[in-house]
C-alpha cells in the first residue's frame, strides 16, 4: 500500500528531529496554558496537553522533548525551596535518623530525594529530607531528577501532568514555614523527643533519641546534650538561611503544588523526556485534526520507512 508523499515527508522530519535532538524552548513556554495552581489546572485539557505532545497532530512532535538528568547531585547547600510548608518533628525526626546512619537504625544523610529539582535547582518535593540533610551536615550532597526548565514553569507543567496524566486533583497540607526552625522550637520539639520518642511507622524511643543527640552533640542529655545539639543544628542552618528566605517566587501554597508520587516517577520522566507534554508552540489543536487525517492514513513497512529515515539524515550530512 502508498503512503502519501505529505505524510511519508512529516513522518521523516518528525523522527529526524527527534534523532538530532531537539528539544523543548523554556522561553517559547506560555505559562498561561500550565497553571501554577493545582486548583486551576482543568483535568481535560491537562489530559490533552500531557498526551499530545508528541503527536504529529501538534505539527513538530520533537519541540516538546524535556530532559531530565536522573543522576543529579549537589550538596544541600546549593538547592532552593520551592515552598515553606514544612513539619518541624519530621525534620527533626529525620534528621536524628541521619546522625544515627542506618547501622543504628536510621537513615543515610543526604541522598536521593526522590523528586524533581529544576534546572534552577529549586526543588519541587523533598523539603524534610533537604532541610534535615542541612541541619546534620549542609555539605551533604543531595540526589533527585534535575529537569531542563526553570522552576516556575516545571511547576505548571508538573500540574498539569498530576491532574492530567495521574488523575490528583489536590496538592498535600502542608504545616509550619522557615520560622519554626529556630531555637525554641528545635528545643522543644527535642526535649518531647527525649521524653516520648520519634512517632510514625518508623518512630524510636526515647533512648534512641538521647543516643543520637549524644552522638551528634557529643555530650548526653543529661549533661546538657540538648542544648548543644539546638546550637549545632542553629549553627549549620545558617548555610540555608539565605535560600529558605528566597522561596521560588510565585510559587503556590502546598495544597496547589505538584504531586508526583515515587511510584509515578517513572511515568512522569518518560513523558518529560519523550516530549509527550505540549509545552511548546505549535500546538495540537484538537480531535477533528485527528479525525481528518485518519480517513487518510496508509501504512509503510518499517524497514522501508527506517531506510527512507537514514537516506535523509545522509543528505542534510552532505549538505
Amino acid at each position: 500500500m502508498k503512503i502519501y508523499k505529505s505524510q511519508l515527508k512529516q513522518m521523516i522530519e518528525e523522527e529526524t528531529a527527534h534523532i538530532m535532538g531537539e528539544e523543548a524552548n523554556p522561553g517559547q513556554f506560555e505559562p498561561e496554558r500550565f497553571p501554577m495552581k493545582l486548583s486551576d489546572v482543568d483535568p481535560d485539557a491537562a489530559k490533552i496537553a500531557v498526551t499530545h505532545g508528541h503527536s504529529k497532530y501538534d505539527k513538530d512532535p520533537a519541540d516538546d522533548e524535556i530532559s531530565v538528568n536522573k543522576a543529579f547531585e549537589a550538596p544541600v547547600s546549593d538547592l532552593k525551596p520551592s515552598q515553606s510548608s514544612m513539619n518541624i518533628g519530621k525534620a527533626l525526626g529525620m534528621a536524628l535518623a541521619m546522625i544515627m546512619g542506618k547501622e543504628g537504625g536510621g537513615m543515610p544523610i543526604g541522598g536521593n530525594l526522590g523528586a524533581f529539582i529544576s534546572q534552577d535547582n529549586f526543588i519541587m518535593d523533598g523539603h524534610h529530607r533537604w532541610i534535615a540533610t542541612a541541619m546534620v551536615d549542609p555539605t551533604q550532597p543531595i540526589g533527585g531528577m534535575q529537569v531542563g526548565f526553570p522552576g516556575k514553569q516545571l511547576i505548571g507543567i508538573l500540574n498539569a501532568m498530576t491532574a492530567g496524566q495521574f488523575g490528583v486533583l489536590k496538592g498535600k497540607k502542608g504545616s509550619g514555614g522557615f520560622d519554626q526552625f529556630e531555637e525554641g522550637p528545635i528545643k522543644k520539639q527535642l526535649l518531647d523527643f527525649v521524653k516520648a520518642g520519634t512517632p510514625g511507622e518508623f518512630g524510636k524511643g526515647p533512648d534512641w533519641v538521647a543516643n543520637a543527640i549524644e552522638k551528634f552533640a557529643g555530650e548526653s542529655v543529661e549533661g546538657g546534650g540538648v542544648d548543644a545539639a539546638v546550637e549545632k543544628f542553629l549553627s549549620n542552618l545558617e548555610s540555608v538561611k539565605p535560600l529558605a528566605a528566597n522561596i521560588l517566587p510565585d510559587a503556590p501554597d502546598r495544597l496547589d503544588m505538584p504531586v508526583i508520587e515515587p511510584e509515578n516517577a517513572d511515568a512522569a520522566i518518560n513523558a518529560l523526556e519523550k516530549g509527550h507534554v505540549d509545552v511548546n508552540p505549535p500546538y495540537f489543536t484538537g480531535e477533528e485534526e485527528v479525525a481528518a487525517e485518519s480517513k487518510n492514513l496508509m501504512s509503510i513497512s518499517k524497514n522501508r520507512l527506517k531506510e527512507i529515515i537514514q537516506e535523509e539524515l545522509a543528505n542534510r550530512k552532505r549538505k
